[in-house]
């Protein structure tokens, strides 16, 4: 079962390289942006360590239970309510951003809301899934998706536009102050953890394993994701030039051809697969917010053929929540807010992190 962990820092992984990331580090790149990603390498790899070590000790047991059971009544409910928010907050993040990039790229006479719909409809039945159905789920699509992600990556370090002069252009500001907005952005490539949260439940028979081996891939992976979302658009767009784009991954992946493919311009095969990545990042960071949300409200009552009606109540919520911001955000306000959220994860996830500490004191007592 320890490959489902894997699967899950591989889906937040991939999923960063088209959303804000890369357009983060990039625009300070001549501002610190090498040592604060450096920096947040270090902090991704303490978060894992952290979040390996702590749910190996409670193997099938989720957090909210955890909570209930070790916390202050008076503190569980805003705790828990609040982190539902971060969680559906990352996952909108990812919905409006992949239907922007949608509008922009693939299907620009289509309404943001149909495009926005399109994913809810599909989202509406996945975060209602069991958590292990979930993690089966994401295990059959990145089979697929992985091997095309990683022929893509590998075609753009070996295309003939790839100049390793604006690489080294980049280098020369190595020793610039750390930026607070890549190193936010860089630790964000690693927080997929988190979301054991939820699916620690998954693994009731066996505890996660932490060991460094484990630890070291783990960080491997999240070290080569920044390195291609950062150094690719460079070697293919230039130093000076990246600055112009909105979408780095999305346009530096228009200008790959696959002369003998059936389809040539690997834009949009790029989308295709991306997509698949985009439903599962949403899928997970939904699934993680409406099983928060259902351990605070759950009205027994309230039910229709056997069937308890609470989690639609949520889904509705999020539907109307969704399409509300989708039309009422401009692409400036969504980089600029998504920032914003970007600033408050550092916060956020040491917060958890000491509450684990509390857990774990609690319980020894």
């Amino acid at each position: 079962m320890n490959r489902y962990v894997y699967y899950l820092l591989y889906i937040n992984m991939f999923a960063s390289m088209v959303i804000a990331v890369p357009r983060i580090l990039l625009h300070e790149r001549k501002d610190g942006a090498i040592i604060g990603m450096i920096l947040g390498i270090i902090a991704g790899v303490f978060v894992i360590y952290a979040y390996l070590w702590f749910f190996n000790k409670f193997p099938g047991k989720d957090y909210p239970e955890l909570l209930k059971k070790y916390f202050p009544k008076w503190l569980q409910f805003p705790f828990l309510l609040f982190l539902s928010l971060v969680w559906f907050i990352a996952g909108l993040n990812t919905l409006i951003s992949y239907t922007f990039m949608l509008k922009r790229f693939l299907t620009p006479e289509m309404p943001v809301v149909w495009i926005a719909s399109t994913f809810l409809i599909f989202i509406s039945y996945g975060i209602l899934m069991h958590t292990k159905s979930i993690l089966y789920t994401i295990e059959a699509i990145l089979i697929i998706s992985s091997p095309v992600t990683i022929f893509l990556t590998t075609k753009a370090f070996m295309s003939p536009e790839f100049e390793w002069d604006f690489v080294r252009e980049a280098v020369m500001y190595v020793y610039q102050f750390p930026s607070y907005s890549a190193f936010t952005a860089s630790l964000y490539v690693f927080l997929g953890i988190t979301n054991l949260l939820i699916f620690n439940r998954a693994w009731t028979t066996k505890a996660i394993q932490v060991s460094g081996k484990h630890i070291f891939l783990m960080s491997l992976a999240g070290i080569m994701i920044l390195f291609t979302i950062y150094i690719v658009p460079l070697g293919m767009n230039g130093f000076n030039s990246v600055d112009h784009l909105v979408y780095p991954a999305i346009t530096t992946s228009d200008t790959l051809r696959m002369t003998f493919g059936v389809i040539e311009r690997v834009l949009y095969l790029f989308l295709l697969f991306f997509l698949a990545i985009t439903f599962l990042n949403l899928l997970l960071h939904w699934h993680v917010t409406i099983e928060i949300l259902k351990s605070l409200f759950w009205i027994k009552k309230f039910k229709w053929k056997e069937n308890n009606l609470t989690p639609y109540i949520l889904i509705i919520i999020f539907w109307l929540i969704s399409l509300k911001t989708v039309t009422s955000l401009s692409e400036y306000q969504l980089f600029k807010y998504t920032d914003y959220f970007f600033y408050c994860l550092p916060f956020i996830t040491m917060i958890i992190i000491v509450s684990f500490w509390f857990v774990k004191r609690r319980a020894k007592v």
